[in-house]
């Protein structure tokens, strides 16, 4: 069995929206809906939190080691190098990589596309956002990538935005992987759907959201989040 590792990537110093991850959303900071969502996810055989090695990065640490997650720490910028180094010393075949942006994250929809990814031996495969039409909102999935092809992208991208996005050398050679993705499921298809949060109007959008929720956020399925948010808020937002 290949050992499946979630890794989420989480920093206070956000150019967008500043200590973000500390941001509450009713009654928790965002890092730590995604970090106890996540875990949900059967999958996986380990959650990380993989942050900088900077001060202003503490805080986060004590969020994860208060639900008992392990936590990496490695460059700020150099994302893909901390994923890699982080991956590594876990010990991951494969790795299921998650933004801290993304509160309502699915463990179920985690669960659709590691195996996916498994039984198709794919190098990579996706499902956080909608792309080669898939029709999934954006910030329910997640992205799965082999640890060796993680390995040989931080052994060979040079590029800054390649350096500081971990995905972003697939998506820009597309021609030299194995990409696979999944259609969303009808009841939560909607590309326009926004379920991860880069401003202060996408945070209020689902502080709306997360006051209507019909039960607890961690177990709230991505069915019921997405029924949710189009009789509360509708797609067109």
């Amino acid at each position: 069995m290949k050992r499946v590792v979630a890794i989420v990537q989480a920093r206070m110093g956000s150019t967008r929206l500043p200590g973000k991850s500390m941001l509450r959303l009713k009654n928790r900071p965002l890092i730590e809906h995604v970090l106890r969502r996540v875990r949900r996810a059967l999958t996986l055989r380990q959650v990380v939190l993989a942050t900088s090695d900077q001060a202003q990065d503490d805080v986060l640490c004590g969020v994860a080691d208060s639900l008992s997650i392990p936590v990496f720490r490695g460059p700020e910028n150099d994302v893909l190098k901390r994923f890699a180094l982080a991956a590594q010393a876990f010990g991951a075949d494969v790795v299921v990589r998650v933004c801290a942006d993304n509160p309502l994250i699915s463990p179920e929809e985690i669960d659709r596309i590691v195996m996916h990814h498994l039984h198709a031996g794919a190098d990579y495969s996706f499902n956080h956002r909608p792309a080669l039409g898939n029709q999934y909102p954006n910030g329910l999935g997640a992205e799965v990538v082999n640890f060796e092809v993680l390995q040989a992208m931080d052994q060979q991208a040079i590029e800054p935005a390649h350096r500081e996005n971990v995905t972003a050398y697939i998506w820009d050679h597309l021609e030299d992987f194995h990409v696979e993705t999944v259609i969303a499921p009808m009841a939560i298809a909607g590309s326009q759907i926004k379920l991860d949060i880069d401003t202060e109007s996408d945070l209020d959008r689902l502080n709306t959201l997360f006051n209507d929720a019909p039960c607890d956020i961690e177990t709230w399925s991505a069915t019921d989040v997405v029924k949710t948010y189009r009789q509360r808020i509708g797609e067109a937002k």
